[in-house]
């Protein structure tokens, strides 16, 4: 990769046509002056300077975007020249989410990875469930209460405006509530009893850091969201990766992954109604199942245990929020 003449942190993003934008702390990119700027002003695209060089590049001119003068490659030392793909490629090695610490950096070879996403008709009704985070369906399929029912709604609610906790509340429930909740409770603890056995460990910047970059660059990219659309959503996963990251060390069990991954399902909960931004669900999603896939390749008799208490999840979540679904559904029909 050749040598970048400034490897300051950009601070303004400048296009074509429009003002000079002074970027969020979380853009850890660094500056594009000297490299060959007039490639990425033929194509339309944005290129990102320091402080210093924001007000060293002079005035605008008619063929300049907002006062960058194109570099011609004959200006450039042959060894700095980069080619059209090479900015995209230094973008994969230095974007960044966190504030005070950004991620290590790694080379990106491939194009950003997007997260499949399936949907199915969950059997409360309503709008389909991004299965991202597990599959309700299959986990009332695979522990058997399918035929069963759902359980006493009134009675749930009236444990919980009594204070008790959402499983007391689903025992009072009975019926699928009861299940899912007492077997999340078994699944968690035997995943959790083969996790703390396991010596292998995960590294951070594989399974955490890697995929919020990729998403933070595809966030960038996106045409179709506004510039303060995407400095929120950057601000926000800055924020998601720094609780995530605090206090943890470069590699962590598959004990700590898992419990990671948990939080990050609870935040975005489990696909079903999810209160994050469409720019934020593939970014969640993305991380989820990154975690979650180095915790199998770590140890591969959790992965069964992992799936069935994903599902687990899942249903505990459509179950909880059928009474909502339903009505919401009512309302729209």
């Amino acid at each position: 990769m050749p040598k970048r003449p400034c490897t300051n942190r950009a601070k303004w993003r400048l296009l074509r046509g429009q003002r000079a934008q002074h970027l969020s702390e979380h853009y850890q990119l660094e500056c594009d002056f000297g490299t060959r700027l007039i490639a990425i002003y033929k194509e339309g695209d944005p290129v990102f300077v320091c402080e210093e060089h924001v007000s060293a590049i002079g005035q605008p001119k008619d063929n300049c975007i907002a006062g960058v003068r194109p570099i011609t490659a004959e200006s450039i030392d042959s060894n700095d020249v980069m080619e059209n793909n090479e900015r995209a490629e230094t973008l994969g090695l230095t974007a960044a989410a966190k504030p005070s610490a950004p991620i290590p950096a790694e080379t990106v070879s491939s194009a950003p990875a997007k997260v499949g996403r399936e949907t199915t008709k969950p059997s409360s009704g309503g709008s389909p469930r991004d299965l991202t985070y597990g599959n309700g369906a299959k986990a009332l399929v695979d522990e058997t209460i399918w035929n069963m029912a759902a359980g006493d709604y009134d009675a749930y609610a009236a444990a919980l405006r009594l204070g008790k906790t959402a499983t007391e509340a689903a025992q009072a429930a009975g019926g699928q509530l009861a299940v899912v909740h007492r077997k999340i409770a078994e699944y968690t603890l035997k995943l959790e009893t083969v996790l703390s056995e396991s010596k292998a460990v995960i590294s951070v910047g594989e399974a955490i850091d890697r995929p919020l970059e990729r998403a933070m660059l595809e966030i960038i990219g996106n045409g179709a969201i506004s510039e303060t659309e995407k400095d929120a959503a950057v601000d926000q996963l800055g924020a998601l990766q720094e609780e995530i990251k605090r206090g943890l060390p470069r590699e962590i069990t598959p004990l700590q992954a898992h419990r990671i991954a948990r939080l990050i399902g609870d935040r975005a909960q489990w696909g079903a109604k999810s209160c994050l931004s469409e720019e934020l669900k593939p970014a969640y999603g993305a991380v989820y199942a990154s975690v979650r896939s180095a915790i199998c390749a770590a140890v591969a008799e959790a992965h069964n245990l992992d799936e069935r208490l994903a599902n687990l999840q899942a249903a505990k979540w459509d179950l909880e929020n059928a009474p909502a679904a339903k009505a919401s559904h009512a309302l729209t029909v």
